[in-house]
């Protein structure tokens, strides 16, 4: 005896079960193994600040420590250094237990647009084959590492998968899935800033292919991915006006781009010519700008280490304003030599994909003290947990990554590059998003900061996906040739494995069946 019929759960409920699955197989592996969730340097920066949200009594994080410089007051803006987005989203789970649930929520978060992407190359609407693809990206990917790890960093490549869907599928999206893709969009670019250089060079880029190939497409990205990075540019801008009295997108910008123009050294050389005429505060240390130290490259050491030049004049007013001068002229005076270093680290950046380095580093003190004033048993699981007991496997986690990403290029060039025009085009349009995506990521996270593995790591999880988004359409049995299915937004699956001249024939059109062939006809 049937206790249910199948036919008669909701597809939403179905759609929404499987979701929840794939992202509990996408966020739980390396929680599970951690034996709590993995965190990095800046976890304090965006979870404590959610934790003294909810507890009131406690002394807000962002209060500056007494004033040891004699240049001014350091900046009050409780923003200064992180956007607001992912603070906000961590506000439901920084009360005690609830830290335990961040993989979890990030994982569905993940799980959920994967899905919107796979339905927009047309891939078989099967629950257990889109199961499957989670658990290989949650097994095998970075993808895994990310969503475990309590940064907004599990959000890049999320933002990639979702102008693909904007490119593709936005004429047939409802209204409130138009509305739910531009909320989604515009609270990830508040996330993380280098979300907003990502996707206007993608917007630029993809408009001019569109300007070539279909204008049509121009609108979409105008509504699509353009609304949502003005949304975010207004309320960054406001919240900086709110708490600092300066409507910027990021007061601390400038910093970390002279940063990084010091590690490269065309700010070093501007300033040894500068610094005859002018009184910058860094001209009384012109011989320590070029120092490094063991887990501090040149601009990491001036932005981060104890004798670093910002940890020593403080995030005041003057010093961030001499940076952005410093910075402007600089590159003014040196465009060659800025451009040819940034060429140089995103290309350098685009190949350091492995997972971070400091996976295994001594815990450090804030984020020690911050899980402290949790509830001990959150306490004692962070203690005990493999991160912080330096027992982490990093080797063999970048092992598997490696293997994973070696057979994705690998499925790539056989599934794809040698058969390119017989794919999809939704499917090739993925393959460029994603292409344009991984480009842009290194151009702008090594062109504005120092070169460091996580930061392509957090997005090298899409050439497995392509390849298995290729897989799985191959496979597809489909009634039109791939010639006519080619255009991006054609209605029917298909697959570059379509025997030769299939489909060539005269096309039916259906009409209801009573029994009499008569109401089957044909159209030429």
């Amino acid at each position: 005896m049937r206790f249910w019929n199948a036919s008669r759960i909701s597809p939403a409920l179905i759609a929404g079960l499987t979701i929840i699955l794939a992202g509990v197989l996408i966020g739980a592996p390396l929680l599970v193994l951690n034996g709590f969730p993995l965190t990095f340097d800046d976890t304090p920066g965006y979870l404590e600040p959610a934790f003294n949200i909810l507890h009131r009594a406690a002394q807000p994080a962002w209060t500056p420590p007494p004033d040891l410089s004699p240049h001014g007051l350091p900046s009050s803006n409780i923003f200064f250094l992180r956007p607001f987005g992912y603070m906000l989203f961590l506000l439901p789970f920084a009360g005690g237990w609830g830290v335990w649930l961040i993989p979890l929520a990030q994982g569905i978060l993940a799980a959920a647009v994967l899905r919107a992407a796979l339905t927009a190359a047309a891939v078989p609407d099967r629950p257990g084959l889109f199961l499957g693809i989670a658990a290989v990206l949650g097994l095998t990917t970075s993808l895994s590492l990310h969503a475990a790890t309590i940064m907004p960093d599990f959000l890049t490549g999320l933002v990639i998968l979702l102008v693909y869907v904007v490119v593709v599928r936005w004429p047939a999206l409802t209204a409130a899935r138009r509305l739910l893709t531009v909320a989604a969009l515009t609270g990830m670019i508040v996330s993380h800033l280098s979300h907003l250089a990502i996707l206007g060079g993608m917007i630029v880029l993809l408009a001019l292919w569109a300007l070539w190939q279909d204008r049509a497409m121009l609108r979409s990205l105008g509504w699509g991915v353009l609304l949502p990075m003005v949304l975010a540019v207004g309320l960054l801008t406001g919240s900086n006006l709110l708490t600092a009295g300066r409507p910027v997108l990021s007061e601390s910008s400038p910093v970390f781009l002279l940063a990084r123009l010091i590690g490269d050294g065309p700010a070093r050389d501007y300033l040894a010519e500068a610094c005859r005429n002018r009184d910058y505060l860094l001209c009384n240390s012109l011989d320590t700008l070029a120092r490094s130290a063991p887990g501090y490259v040149t601009s990491d050491y001036f932005l981060w280490h104890p004798d670093g030049a910002r940890r020593r004049f403080g995030d005041q007013p003057r010093f961030v304003a001499e940076a952005a001068e410093i910075a402007h002229n600089t590159i003014a005076s040196r465009p060659a030599a800025v451009a040819t270093h940034g060429l140089a680290n995103a290309a350098g950046q685009f190949v350091e994909v492995q997972p971070d380095d400091t996976l295994d580093d001594p815990v450090k003190p804030l984020t020690r003290r911050l899980f402290s004033r949790f509830p001990a048993p959150v306490y004692a699981a962070f203690d005990r947990s493999l991160q912080t007991q330096q027992r982490f496997p990093r080797d063999g986690l970048a092992l598997v990554q490696d293997l994973s990403l070696s057979l994705g290029v690998l499925g790539l060039a056989a599934l794809g590059l040698g058969r390119w025009r017989r794919v999809d085009g939704r499917v090739r349009m993925l393959i460029l998003v994603i292409g344009l995506g991984l480009t842009l990521n290194a151009g702008v996270t090594g062109g504005l900061s120092a070169v460091h593995d996580r930061y392509q790591n957090r997005v090298i999880w899409l050439v497995p996906f392509a390849a298995l988004v290729l897989l799985a359409t191959a496979r597809s049995r489909d009634p039109l040739p791939a010639s006519q299915t080619g255009r991006i937004g054609s209605g029917q699956p298909t697959g570059w494995n379509t025997p030769p001249g299939m489909g060539t024939g005269t096309p039916v059109v259906a009409g209801r069946l009573s029994g009499s062939p008569s109401l089957l006809r044909t159209a030429r």
